[in-house]
Parts: structure tokens; sequence; C-alpha cells
């Protein structure tokens, strides 16, 4: 069997004061380096909400990646002479370059969403104005008031992560929206239980003991061509976060854990 480099996946994790830590200082390079689980227990440091929610099944995600890695394999032929790993290893490399620069687009009009819902204007020019279009007609109908935008939260039990909009709406409710990029090739976005998932541990950071969850708010916007937004209102808030939370418990029996009682 051939050896394959592939490169360090990043892990998202927290101080307990919801700052960052994805990264610490290698001690033998000096060089910044993925935190791992053995550096959260050295640190008291707690998972995000996304690190717990790799722990649940996505078949459409696996699927994703399994048709990249098909077309890279496709469309990297073998050189004359060239090592089976070393091969093997471009192959790889193409096919995370294909996630890199989807998740780079995503990132692109995240960004330009976060200086809208803070500044009311974008801060970008050309064709991803274009792309964040339907986002800003959605939000001058439906928001009233920005509270935080890309702000850190943390929850009691031990995990923390950041959310993408916590805000007012113009009809008196308070939400947590979360923005997901999509490629939508003109047929209706897909909203996956996870999502519900996260924004239901996002809410329950932000509510006092007692109170409901806010509204929570999945909105899709057109990474493929500009288009107007989709938008759902979760009606199942708490038995998603009834569902974070076994995810969360998964999470750290596989880790041998416990960030709760750390």
């Amino acid at each position: 069997m051939a050896t394959i480099n592939r490169p360090t996946k990043a892990s998202h994790w927290y101080h307990r004061d919801g700052s960052a830590c994805h990264e610490i200082i290698a001690k033998s390079s000096g060089l910044p380096r993925p935190t791992t689980v053995k550096d959260a227990r050295q640190l008291d440091l707690i998972p995000s909400v996304t690190n717990i929610l790799g722990m649940k099944a996505k078949p459409a995600l696996i699927t994703w990646l399994q048709d990249n890695a098909i077309l890279s394999a496709l469309n990297t032929p073998r050189n004359p002479g060239e090592p089976e790993d070393q091969w093997h290893s471009r192959i790889a490399e193409e096919s995370n370059k294909i996630g890199r620069e989807a998740a780079e687009w995503g990132t692109l009009i995240h960004e330009q969403c976060e200086q809208f819902a803070t500044g009311g204007a974008f801060m970008g020019t050309g064709e991803i104005l274009q792309y964040v279009e339907g986002y800003e007609k959605w939000h001058r109908c439906n928001v009233a008031q920005t509270i935080d935008s890309e702000k850190s939260v943390v929850g009691s039990i031990g995990y923390a992560g950041r959310l993408d909009l916590h805000a007012m709406m113009c009809n008196g409710r308070r939400a947590v929206v979360d923005l997901k990029s999509q490629k939508l090739r003109g047929k209706p976005g897909k909203f996956y239980c996870e999502w519900v998932m996260q924004l239901a541990a996002y809410g329950d950071c932000l509510r006092e003991p007692g109170d409901a969850l806010p509204d929570l708010i999945s909105v899709i916007i057109p990474s493929d061509a500009p288009g107007p937004v989709q938008v759902k209102v979760w009606d199942n808030g708490e038995a998603g976060l009834k569902a974070f939370k076994a995810c969360f418990d998964l999470w750290c029996f596989d880790k041998s854990y416990f960030p709760s009682v750390a």
C-alpha cells in the first residue's frame, strides 16, 4: 500500500472565555500547528461546536468527498516513472484543492455578509457583490437590529463556537442566524439536521435558565450563481439541542476528555 501525504486537518478549540486556540506553537519547530486533544487537556481547552458535530455521520458530505476523489483520480494521470506514492499524493492534493477552493469562496461570501450585518454595507468589489445581493435583500426585509456578528459563545457543559449573526428580527423576536453557501444548480437547497443542532447549541449559550431558545434560522446563499437566498426557520430547536448534547457525550467518550468536569 502506497503512503499518501495528507495535510493535517484543522481542529477548532477555545479557551473557556471564548477566545480561540485553534493553533499552538510547536516546541520543536517554533511554528504554528493545529491544536490537539492532548494540548486541550494540558491547557483546559473546550471543543468547538463543529468539532463535536464531527461525531455525526454526514452521508451527503461523504458522497461529495468520494465524487471529488474519483474526479481527481481521473484528472490526474500518472507521470512516466513516477513512484506510486507520489502519484497518489498528487491525487489527494488535487481532491483537497477542490474542497479548499469551495471553502475559500464560502469564506468570502461570509465575510461580505458580516460586513453588511455590522456596518450596513459591503466592502468588497466585483463579482462577489452579485453573490451577496440576495442576502442583502433578505437582511433588509427581516433583520431589525444586529446584536452580534461573528461572536464567540460558550456553553455551560463545556463547548464553544462562533455564530454568524445574533439579531432582533422585524417580527420582534430574537434569532440566531447561520449562513451556509451551497451550490444549488437552480434547485432547492438542502437543509441538514446538523444545522439545527449547531444553531441550538449557539442559542443555548445565549438564553437564561428557563427561557425558550431564540428563533433558529438557516440561510442558504447560492455559491455557483447569483440568486435569492433560501431560508428555513427551524421548529425543532429543543430536539436539536438534545441531539447535540448526545453528540457531545459521544465526543467526550471517544476522546476520553470531559471538559464539563475539567
